[in-house]
């Protein structure tokens, strides 16, 4: 995936879900704030991680958040850990009783950091992988 150019690329799991609408004036200023205070750290790369309970709005905010950065020029490149899943055969039998077995087992983050972060993170790296699929 080219991550040069001033657009949104989405990984497999992200494009599936829309931007939402609009919801309220103080919502609109929250994501504003936020896109202003990353495009606050300057021109080079920036990873924003957003962590958050099943259900809490992560993808929307990660949306919302993608595409105010992109309108200001920069490019951006949503992933999503989800892409890195492990399969079923192999996650399945981590320990349900803990977070800490889920966390251990369900992904793949040798993966993630080998094939996302490691190329994003090069200055020369103009492609990365954001998904396993």
């Amino acid at each position: 995936m080219d991550i040069r150019r001033a657009a949104v690329h989405r990984s497999a799991s992200t494009w599936q879900q829309p931007v939402p609408a609009w919801a309220s004036p103080e919502r609109d200023a929250l994501v504003e704030e936020l896109a202003r205070r990353v495009l606050a750290l300057g021109t080079g790369r920036r990873a924003v991680g957003i962590d958050g309970l099943t259900a809490s709005g992560k993808t929307s905010l990660g949306h919302e958040l993608a595409e105010r950065i992109a309108a200001r020029g920069r490019p951006v490149l949503r992933a999503t850990l989800d892409d890195f899943k492990k399969p079923w055969k192999d996650r399945h039998l981590y320990d349900r009783e803990s977070g800490e077995g889920y966390y251990r087992n369900a992904y793949d983050y040798g993966a993630a950091a080998r094939l996302l972060f490691e190329p994003f993170r090069s200055p020369e790296a103009t492609r990365c992988a954001p998904s396993i699929r």
